[in-house]
């Protein structure tokens, strides 16, 4: 298979924005340099003090007598190469290798993945858990609206930037935005054969005189699948709120952790391919799985997984998140599972912060911990920097909301709630147990009621909700009716041993609940 120079180049995209790569700038720039010059054919003359001078900043006056550095980024850089193809570029079509006594890179085309046997290391395996990539591009569909072109220019940078954000996902991005030349057909094909994407994000641009409309579609390339599709009218001089509305429903309904269409439809392909899921794969389909059918069996399947991901690459730092974020379930849920549950939740979130610096949902789910283990001012901390990390996460207010509710702070932590609530995609009914719960504490028995009925796929709490909801409205037998439920199921519930042990369950705001339900005895 011959290898063109696009293809080269659209492989060097891909690794630079890969997790291995992401912080590293020295390294980012050593190879970019190095691709170039072998591109042009200069590739030969490379040498410390080229690519010292030329690509790691050094002045003129740079000697590699005195200074090794070339030669220290060089062996990182063979090691995150190895590690790279060992990992998420395992399945790609073209490899970029730098052989030891040489720093000219070398391409290589692999037809199969016995080719990339040869170069990978026996023990080689995947080492920190992925979702599926996602590339985003933007194409004016009519005409030259070159008045268009700053606001444009200006929504992508800032949709590629957020998104780049989201750590359950792999960004890659075309270069420029085309000019009427709808991504269809073999080019939809070529997404998925040259940057081994497996999602589309594409913004068809029609600029009118006074608007722009925005026509966003997003594919599954394998299967030429439509996964979500909106259309979203801009003013020619928009407000920051309204590009940053925009912004959240575009993210929510795609990339979103308990929202993300994207994300579903991956977990769900995973789970009716024959083929079995890959192992950097497995603990975000499991968990997805979770999340869609919150359930004692999809729990002890994530669990496991999770746990014998971690058992291998201990420092797999997305699996460390989940790992904790359950931690927090078997809390909430009551189903006691994890044993020494908040001494190992802290310890995993601890060393998820340290291995992914920024992680939103790690600051998160350590802020959550922090509560549990009564250092409150820790975990307003702790919300404050997961909401600085990415505030355009659906599924980050959400648990910004909640720690806020935790924290006692019922008014502000509803109100972003309810503002997430407004937000056009298709959340959780798990969503709707602190807006339950905070009409219920306020003796605001039909609205607490009108959430309750939506709580379906939660452990106990739809059952508890309207339980107390409709005994408060006078509905007596319907509230028996719960009450028999919820003994079936969880006949232990109200055993003071297992809500004493609970700081969030022994809360307060939950006394009036436990209160009622005891009534009913």
């Amino acid at each position: 298979m011959a290898i063109d120079t696009q293809q080269v180049m659209a492989e060097l995209q891909r690794i630079i924005a890969s997790p291995g790569f992401r912080a590293r700038k020295l390294i980012k720039k050593f190879l970019h340099y190095v691709v170039q010059e072998s591109l042009a054919g200069r590739g030969e003359q490379l040498n410390q003090y080229t690519i010292a001078v030329n690509a790691l900043g050094k002045t003129a006056d740079f000697s590699p007598i005195y200074n090794p550095i070339v030669r220290i980024e060089a062996g990182r850089l063979r090691k995150l190469l190895d590690d790279y193809y060992s990992d998420v570029g395992h399945l790609n079509t073209v490899m970029i290798r730098m052989p030891k006594g040489s720093y000219q890179v070398e391409f290589q085309a692999c037809e199969s993945q016995s080719q990339q046997a040869v170069y990978l290391s026996d023990e080689a395996q995947p080492r920190v858990s992925e979702g599926p990539r996602l590339f985003v591009h933007f194409q004016m569909v009519h005409g030259d609206h070159s008045d268009a072109y700053p606001l444009l220019y200006k929504v992508r940078g800032d949709l590629l930037l957020i998104l780049s954000r989201f750590r359950n996902i792999r960004l890659v991005s075309s270069a420029s935005m085309d000019t009427g030349h709808p991504i269809s057909g073999q080019r939809l094909r070529d997404v998925w054969d040259i940057y081994r994407a497996d999602y589309l994000l594409t913004c068809d641009v029609n600029a009118g005189s006074e608007a722009l409309e925005l026509c966003f579609s997003l594919a599954h390339t394998p299967t030429d699948e439509t996964v979500w599709r909106n259309t979203v009218a801009l003013p020619s001089a928009p407000c920051a709120e309204t590009l940053q509305a925009m912004y959240r429903q575009v993210t929510a309904n795609t990339v979103s952790l308990h929202c993300g269409l994207m994300l579903q439809h991956w977990a769900q392909h995973w789970n009716n391919t024959v083929t079995s899921v890959p192992g950097h794969h497995r603990v975000l389909v499991a968990y997805l799985n979770f999340l869609q059918a919150m359930s004692v069996e999809t729990f002890t399947q994530v669990l496991q997984v999770c746990r014998q991901r971690l058992k291998c690459f201990p420092h797999d730092s997305k699996a460390l998140v989940v790992f904790a974020r359950l931690c927090a379930f078997d809390g909430v849920l009551q189903y006691r599972l994890i044993e020494d549950r908040d001494q190992v939740w802290t310890q995993a979130a601890r060393l998820a912060m340290k291995l992914d610096v920024g992680n939103a949902e790690a600051h998160s789910v350590f802020a959550h911990n922090s509560y549990m283990r009564g250092d409150y001012a820790l975990c307003r901390a702790e919300l404050d920097v997961a909401r600085q990390a990415n505030p355009f996460d659906l599924s980050g207010e959400y648990l910004h909301g909640i720690g806020l509710c935790m924290l006692g702070d019922w008014e502000e932590g509803i109100a972003i709630i309810k503002q997430l609530m407004l937000v056009p995609c298709n959340k959780p009914d798990w969503y709707h147990v602190l807006p339950f719960l905070y009409a219920f504490n306020r003796g605001d028995y039909l609205e607490a009621l009108a959430h309750a009925e939506h709580i379906q796929q939660f452990g106990y709490w739809g059952e508890v909700a309207r339980c107390v909801s409709y005994y408060h409205l006078g509905h007596y037998s319907r509230a028996q009716a719960e009450w028999m439920r919820l003994q079936e199921k969880y006949p232990d519930l109200l055993c003071n041993n297992r809500l004493s042990d609970s700081r969030f369950l022994s809360d307060t705001a939950f006394q009036g609940l436990w209160t009622t339900l005891r009534s009913l005895l």
